[in-house]
């Protein structure tokens, strides 16, 4: 002990009068250890920490999965978990809840506040009770249950002030009183569940979901349950597919009869998608740590070189090679420890930066923070790169020949571990390579993504939802909605408004059944799938998506006549293949509804710019209304200015609806690619970093370089050779060294590569024209880092280098 401290003073000692240095190593080690250690408390608080329930790792969500129909992992149909529920041996706790936006009134503004509609069950699944009243009763549960409702922690504590006497207050949502019974526990309104201010009871009267819908096997609800402690995943997936071809023979007809359930853990649903973004990004960081490390110990070789009579004067006296060994690690492990201290708070620092960037896309965004396994992590990155950046170099050092050692003198001491530092050069210039490849296609997909046409023009369009409460009958919906449309077409700077349930590319579409009537229709299990949407009359002209046939909808298409329906080409060719569709009659949805085709427009991107358009459907409006509608509106006007005005046209009609979500469109739509631009920004960062760093590492090994050949140099110079054959033999053998380091690193980049190769968009994860590019400019940066010490090597003195030999 008394030997570590002894070390550790003498190297404090040494470092005080090297202050540079040991600010440019510890600021090193600090932004490299700082970068791991925020993304290592990013994977542990998205992928690795527990959700906040009993057991969590027995917790499960099953979905629906049809591949024959492009659906994975979706919902699950209501008669589909009654059949589980009757059959299943598996469970201990099965529990069933739908989403749901409700608009609270009758406490200042209407507002909406999101819940669900769960199952009595949910709660104890979860293993969470409630922290005041009690949980929702078997009996009201059932069909015809009285009107009770569990709020969150949030709103207890907002609009109650925390007081108890919240229990038995009622509460009015959707224009109906409801019963507070119970204040929900933080967790149940944390990841996976936030945002869920109110609960209430009996998911399968959810309002706006048909008996044709809820009979029929339509993917709207989504069951949880906790496996018994004695069943294994494994077991319940088998279980599960028991219970499914029971399911298929018994509802040949329902639409999800030829899908399979999928049983999946409740994080791994949640977060697995995700895996591969952040575990690449943790990739990054690590590879930027090697390169930082590889860096320093380059320096530190130097500096070890260079007191080479130190060391050899200390073997001299008597100090055995483990002692000076021991020695010279201390160095560089108290090096690291100051960086990673300095590196702890740098992290801090990068996770709120994180945390406000990504707070709209990042699960567990609120869970983000440094652990005490993150900083236990920390502590063992501090150790083991004091190690990596000191163990070889010392070793190198401590195995001079103390004669030669203590004979030499001047610059050409500095000699020792040219290989060592090469090999350090290559494996700097090679993750570099793998970091700017992944970044340079990461990119590339992002801009040819950013190139796809959506098929509509979101510029100058305004949009925002409106939810109708239950009071709401359909005449009186269809009334509301002639009224409202009329008092916005005439807001200023206005050219067009339409009415949509859904926005484009805002991932809110609905898939449903369909068949072309006049032919053999199949049972509903085995009919082609398409998105419904129910639009107003110039939907298409408001977002410029343009008629190929037939008419558009206008103010005759109500429910005093026949229906009528607008598809999509894609829809056209898949179900009318090399006919005109218009004039036939298509039978949509579970209530098997005919319409007849009006119109053909354009295809348009509706769930996402990264897959192809999808069979689309459009109904109108007045002739099938519902209850949440979106307004679109195009206009000079700014979304804040026209938010007021649509707000007031909509306060003339009923005061007690909030406008929802006010916007324009191409802000919804950006959200789309923020994910991506948020990686894609974090790993740019490291890139540019480890740039930084090889260039560097390039600039130190051959100032080395020059350092330890100034007697040869200086004897060239001296026996006539010119200055620029100087200069091209020190360039000729950084680049040699960068070449090598580029084999490694595009090998490298090709297996990275295909780790990635789902986040790729229209792109080869090895792209000839990214390889090549991102190559040649790393070759000329090192060229350039090169040249300085190249042109300093010509400006050597023969006269004093031939002295000093």
């Amino acid at each position: 002990m008394d030997n570590v401290v002894r070390d550790v003073r003498y190297a404090f000692r040494h470092f005080s009068r090297q202050r540079t240095f040991t600010a440019v190593i510890v600021g090193t080690l600090a932004l490299g250890i700082g970068a791991n250690v925020a993304l290592f408390s990013v994977v542990n608080s998205v992928l690795l920490q527990p959700l906040p329930y009993r057991e969590p790792d027995r917790l499960v969500r099953l979905a629906s999965t049809d591949q024959a129909n492009s659906l994975e992992r979706v919902g699950f149909s209501y008669s589909r978990f009654l059949e589980v529920q009757q059959r299943q041996q598996v469970f201990s706790d099965l529990a069933l809840s739908i989403g749901h936006a409700f608009t609270l009134t009758g406490r200042d503004d209407p507002e909406q506040v999101n819940g669900l509609y769960a199952s009595a069950e949910l709660l104890p699944t979860l293993g969470l009770r409630p922290i005041i009243g009690r949980n929702v009763s078997p009996d009201e549960d059932r069909p015809g249950g009285g009107n009770v409702v569990l709020i969150s922690q949030q709103m207890w504590q907002q609009r109650f002030n925390g007081d108890r006497s919240v229990l038995r207050q009622a509460l009015t949502l959707d224009g109906v009183p409801y019963t507070v019974i119970g204040v929900l526990p933080e967790a149940a309104t944390a990841f996976l569940l936030n945002h869920q201010q109110v609960w209430l009871p009996r998911p399968g009267e959810m309002p706006y979901v048909a008996q044709s819908q809820l009979q029929g096997g339509s993917y709207f609800f989504q069951p949880i349950a906790r496996l018994k402690p004695d069943v294994s995943l494994e077991q319940a997936r088998e279980a599960m597919h028991v219970i499914e071809v029971g399911y298929r023979a018994a509802h040949p007809g329902n639409v999800d009869a030829p899908s399979t359930i999928e049983l999946v853990t409740l994080l791994d649903d949640a977060v697995g998608a995700q895996r591969t973004s952040y575990l690449l990004l943790f990739g990054a960081v690590v590879c930027t740590l090697l390169i930082a490390c590889a860096n320093i110990a380059n320096l530190v070789l130097a500096r070890f070189a260079g007191r080479r009579r130190e060391i050899a004067t200390r073997l001299a006296l008597g100090a055995g090679r483990g002692v000076v060994v021991r020695q010279l690690v201390s160095e560089s492990v108290l090096l690291a420890a100051l960086g990673g201290a300095v590196g702890v708070l740098f992290a801090e620092w990068m996770l709120r930066a994180v945390v406000a960037l990504g707070a709209d896309v990042i699960p567990r965004v609120a869970e983000i923070r440094i652990e005490p396994v993150a900083l236990g992590f920390a502590v063992i990155a501090t150790f083991v790169t004091g190690l990596s950046i000191g163990l070889l170099p010392a070793l190198q050092a401590s195995g001079i020949n103390v004669l030669t050692a203590l004979k030499e003198a001047g610059p050409g001491v500095v000699g020792s571990g040219r290989l060592l530092r090469a090999g350090l050069l290559v494996v700097e210039v090679s993750l570099s390579l793998v970091l700017l490849i992944a970044t340079g296609l990461l990119l590339t997909s992002l801009e040819r993504l950013q190139r796809v046409a959506p098929g509509f023009d979101a510029r100058g369009v305004f949009t925002a939802q409106i939810a109708l409460p239950p009071r709401y009958s359909r005449a009186k919906v269809i009334e509301f909605y002639e009224q409202f449309y009329q008092r916005l077409a005439t807001l200023p700077g206005t050219s067009s408004v339409a009415l949509s349930d859904r926005v484009p590319l805002t991932g809110d579409q609905l898939p449903t059944v369909v068949a072309a009537a006049g032919r053999p229709i199949p049972p509903l299990s085995e009919r082609p799938y398409a998105h419904r949407h129910l639009v107003s009359p110039h939907y298409f002209s408001t977002l410029r998506i343009p008629l190929r046939a037939g008419r558009d909808f206008d103010e005759r298409d109500n429910t005093s006549v026949a229906a009528v329906v607008i598809i999509n080409e894609t829809f056209a060719r898949r179900l009318f293949p090399g006919e005109d569709p218009v004039g036939y009659t298509v039978v949509t949805g579970m209530a098997q509804q005919p319409a007849q085709v009006i119109g053909v427009v354009a295809d348009i991107r509706g769930e996402n710019l990264n897959t192809r358009p999808e069979p689309d459907y459009f109904l109108p409006v007045l002739q099938r209304p519902e209850t949440v509608t979106n307004v679109l509106v195009r206009s000079t006007l700014a979304p804040a200015v026209l938010a007021s005005l649509v707000r007031e046209s909509l306060r003339t009609i009923d005061p007690e609806l909030p406008l929802l979500q006010p916007q324009a469109l191409t802000a919804r739509i950006d959200h789309l690619v923020t994910n991506r631009r948020l990686g894609l920004g974090l790993l740019g960062g490291f890139a540019v970093l480890a740039l930084i760093l090889a260039s560097l590492g390039v600039y130190s090994v051959m100032a080395h370089l020059v350092a330890f050949r100034t007697s040869e140099i200086g004897l060239r110079i001296a026996l006539g050779a010119p200055r620029g054959a100087v200069v091209r033999m020190v360039l000729g053998h950084s680049r040699r060294l960068a070449l090598v380091g580029i084999a490694f690193g595009v090998a490298g980049a090709l297996v990275a590569s295909r780790l990635m190769e789902q986040a790729l968009f229209e792109v080869d994860p090895a792209e000839p024209v990214v390889y090549i590019t991102l190559s040649i400019t790393l070759l000329l940066i090192a060229e350039a880092a090169s040249f300085f010490p190249a042109w300093r090597a010509t400006r050597i003195d023969p006269v004093i280098a031939l002295r000093t030999e």
